[in-house]
């Protein structure tokens, strides 16, 4: 019952509400795909939230006759409503009349996995087709570009990790190593070799009254003479070079995996918006952060 709870307070979370009649059936079927894909991969929400209209309850609060106050409106409802969802990453609100886009970001998600700076990016082009009246191609590419960004910072994150285990690996693997396992071995053999001879008399020499001698051991002296000289020197490898280093390359490498795999952890607990109106009079990109972010409390530009 936890685990089912637990899922369907995720699936709550992020999706589309399309109460405002924004987009068509084709557009949100698309959209949906997408969201879900980034709340199994990345562990991420994207949110879409629309109005027809100001709630009755929202409107003293929304709509001035100013409109930097206006836009503070804005941007502290759409924070209420990332707040009351449970929002882990990004909630994009539409309001149609007045024309309204607000999009909001929690702290968490800003770190690491959506920047502010991402949030510019990502009104700026809805603002477009939504004056264009392209209305499902805003919300097909909003999804999409916070798709990509996310896997984008999360893979980056995951190669600066593993760049080191790379390195360490490659390295592990040069022919310098080899070139040591060759001298060592012949070290180790020349060395053992003597050492027989040595115990056999010297080689050379009488080995009895006109017969000649061989230095004693002869075939099985080369032979044992091998096998002790390579496992002489495959010994003093292992001694010089260690048999750790290749091990902890590839216990690396899979920790790289590990990394890669596991998506952005943290929890948003509080939220910055930003946005600006997309009517025929909007006059711009206006801001609205209450959260004291990119654009310090907002403005037309």
């Amino acid at each position: 019952m936890l685990l089912f709870g637990t899922v369907g307070a995720r699936a709550a979370a992020g999706g589309i509400q399309d109460d405002g009649a924004f987009f068509s059936e084709f557009a949100k079927v698309n959209a949906k795909g997408t969201i879900n894909d980034v709340a199994s991969r990345v562990h991420k929400d994207i949110a879409v939230q629309t109005f027809a209209e100001v709630p009755e309850d929202m409107k003293a609060s929304v709509l001035h006759s100013d409109k930097a106050a206006t836009n503070r409106g804005f941007s502290l409802w759409a924070e209420k409503l990332a707040r009351e969802k449970g929002v882990n990453g990004v909630l994009i609100l539409l309001v149609k009349q007045p024309a309204h886009l607000q999009v909001v970001v929690g702290t968490d998600t800003q770190r690491q996995a959506f920047t502010l700076t991402d949030r510019v990016t990502l009104i700026q082009r809805m603002l477009e087709q939504l004056r264009n009246k392209k209305n499902d191609d805003a919300l097909i590419d909003a999804v999409n570009f916070i798709s990509t960004t996310m896997n984008s910072h999360r893979n980056s994150g995951a190669t600066s990790f593993g760049s080191k285990a790379h390195t360490s690996q490659q390295g592990g693997s040069s022919w310098l190593p080899t070139i040591g396992i060759v001298l060592l071995i012949w070290v180790g053999f020349s060395l053992v070799r003597g050492l027989f001879r040595a115990m056999s008399g010297g080689g050379g020499g009488a080995g009895g009254m006109g017969q000649p001698s061989y230095g004693g051991g002869g075939f099985m002296q080369n032979m044992m003479g091998s096998m002790f000289g390579a496992a002489a020197g495959m010994w003093m490898y292992d001694q010089f070079f260690g048999s750790h280093s290749s091990a902890s390359s590839f216990g690396a490498e899979s920790m790289d995996t590990t990394h890669h795999d596991a998506g952005f952890s943290g929890t948003d607990t509080d939220y910055t918006s930003s946005g600006g109106g997309f009517g025929d009079d909007s006059g711009g990109f206006g801001g609205g952060d209450s959260g004291g972010g990119d654009f310090g409390g907002g403005g037309d530009f």
